[in-house]
């Protein structure tokens, strides 16, 4: 089928990033374009205080009107009523442009990243896989697996406000992965910072256990991420590492790149009462490996797999699929090798071509729709065979396929940090540049969040100001 390049026209603002989801969802059979000759119009129409109208006027060869009418219950809150809103209206237009285009993607009209959550919200109230599937429109297939996680997550999803997370986010990497969009530093840029990140990360981790102790909160997991927290020195490191022990059951780490794990580094994290780790190869595909800019070998891979085994670390291994140049042969080589290390964990992610990454900036082709699925469905059942079990998931936009990111886990193993901030069930106390807190209010069923200064410099620069914030925040 040819592309089609459409402009895109709302008179609801509002909404217009939710709705623009649904038609980018579509590519490359749909581009959007301002210049286009082509259009899709969107209008929601206010008919009364309950009943709304979505008018999708598609003028696309011929001129095509299309209406749909839905009410709005009584007694919804107004939070409620503006998030059905918008539900009804993106389903609506997805069965629209689904019908016109003659394809059916595998989640329908759900753009949103966590899938798990909404099911968990309404599972509850009405028959939520029948709603999934005759409102939504998501496959089969897809609800079997966000009903499996669900139930996966049952002895670990709780809301609790007497719980918390905390976050430690180390922004650096070597390198520049080509697919990252993370606003992580490369090393070389910000060896003169990292002594004074480090004393800034301690303060805010120092006000961090004065907010816990202060609120009798509990800690029910910790989690460094990044950026490569092991891309730092080790005095730094260990500084950080050690002030983080928050004496929680669960306390990771995600070392990630290979080339900056070290004997000295396990040492630090093993001491500091690390539980969980990761070891990412993404591919274990040398040509890949090169390609993507991850400047590290497959033999380092498994030398360092083999050195971490030495100490009693729960092991995760993230792989992507559809890098650039990878076969079908390629991934299922990936996932067969990690099957064989058997880690505890194993997470896999479909490219997503964010803006802010190399592979973007270079018009990389991720388009392909029967690939990723080809690959994606070998790694499920690759490694559910192999007796893992899928926990968490969530979605990212501009992913090969309209597919998913999903974690699996030998029985027991699940990490909790994952489960919690994709379901947003309770608070996370976030420290660091780039950082985001998170505070649940379970009488409002709301959430509202603290982000932190993003890059390093800004974040060195406001130091009182953050930490007056946090406390207030969570006052």
């Amino acid at each position: 089928m040819d592309s089609i390049s459409v402009k895109f026209i709302c008179n609801e603002e509002n909404f217009e990033n939710d709705y623009l989801d649904v038609v980018r969802s579509f590519y490359p059979y749909l581009i959007l374009d301002e210049n286009a000759k082509f259009s899709i119009s969107l209008e929601l129409i206010d008919d009364s205080d309950e009943n709304y109208t979505t008018r999708i006027i598609l003028d696309i060869n011929c001129l095509s009107y299309y209406e749909n009418r839905f009410n709005l219950e009584v007694n919804n809150s107004l939070l409620v009523k503006k998030s059905l809103k918008k539900r009804y209206s993106k389903a609506f237009l997805y069965k629209v442009l689904s019908e016109y285009l003659d394809i059916k993607l595998p989640y329908g009209s759900l753009t949103g990243i966590r899938p798990t959550k909404l099911y968990h919200d309404l599972k509850d109230k009405t028959d939520v896989d029948k709603y999934f599937s005759d409102e939504l429109y998501v496959s089969k297939q897809k609800i079997d697996l966000i009903k499996l996680i669900c139930k996966n997550q049952e002895g670990i999803y709780t809301k609790d406000e007497k719980f918390v997370d905390v976050f430690v986010n180390i922004p650096i990497c070597v390198t520049r992965c080509s697919y990252c969009s993370f606003l992580a530093a490369e090393l070389k840029y910000v060896k003169n910072l990292i002594c004074p990140y480090t004393k800034q990360v301690l303060d805010e981790i120092e006000e961090t256990k004065k907010i816990i102790k202060s609120k009798n909160l509990i800690v029910k997991s910790v989690y460094i991420g990044g950026g490569t927290p092991t891309s730092i020195d080790d005095e730094n490191f260990a500084l950080i590492v050690e002030a983080a022990n928050f004496g929680a059951k669960e306390y990771t780490v995600e070392a990630g790149r290979p080339d900056t794990i070290t004997r000295k580094k396990l040492d630090i994290m093993f001491h500091a009462g690390v539980t969980r780790i990761s070891i990412n190869p993404q591919s274990f595909n040398q040509k890949t490996l090169d390609l993507i800019g991850r400047n590290h070998t497959v033999l380092q891979v498994y030398d360092v797999f083999k050195m971490a085994r030495e100490y009693n670390f729960d092991i995760n291994m993230d792989l992507i699929a559809m890098l650039p140049g990878e076969t079908f042969k390629d991934f299922k080589y990936s996932v067969d090798e990690s099957i064989k290390l058997n880690p505890e964990n194993i997470t896999i992610h479909t490219l997503a071509l964010k803006r802010g990454s190399k592979l973007h900036e270079n018009n990389y082709d991720n388009s392909s729709q029967d690939l990723p699925s080809m690959m994606v469905n070998y790694g499920m059942k690759a490694v559910m065979d192999a007796g893992y079990t899928p926990y968490y998931m969530y979605k990212q936009k501009h992913v090969s396929g309209n597919l998913e990111n999903v974690g699996y886990c030998k029985p027991g193993k699940a990490c909790v940090y994952n489960i919690d901030i994709m379901e947003e069930t309770i608070s996370i106390i976030a420290n660091g540049a780039g950082a985001i807190s998170k505070r649940l209010y379970l009488a409002d069923n709301r959430i509202e969040r603290l982000p932190e200064p993003k890059g390093i410099q800004v974040y060195l620069e406001r130091h009182d100001d953050i930490l007056k914030a946090k406390e207030n925040f969570f006052s």
